[in-house]
């Protein structure tokens, strides 16, 4: 798989979480985990899938997410935050996986 069709697969993966994440909080809904852990949660298969790393842990997934999004408040990239957290995704996962 090309990596932009990784990274496009990645950030849809991302999006539609976020999109519902934000929707059970302004319905009033109370997830017992922030963001990273709630796409842990709901998306690990689809993102071990995409990222084509089968063995990637959700205690692993929840750290890299959380670190990309500390990376994109620091920054102030034109990209949307999906786009760099998919970046840093496919960057950090596979780079990993090469070690």
């Amino acid at each position: 798989m090309s990596c932009s069709i990784i990274h496009h697969t990645v950030r849809s993966v991302l999006e539609e979480d976020s999109t519902a994440y934000t929707a059970i909080l302004e319905m009033g809904g109370v997830p017992n985990m922030d963001y990273a852990g709630y796409c842990c949660h709901v998306s690990l298969n689809r993102l071990r899938q995409s990222l084509q790393s089968p063995n990637l842990t959700a205690d692993r997934l929840e750290g890299l997410l959380r670190r990309a999004a500390r990376k994109y408040s620091y920054e102030s990239s034109s990209d949307g935050w999906a786009d760099v957290m998919a970046s840093y995704l496919q960057r950090h996962v596979n780079a990993n996986s090469l070690q």
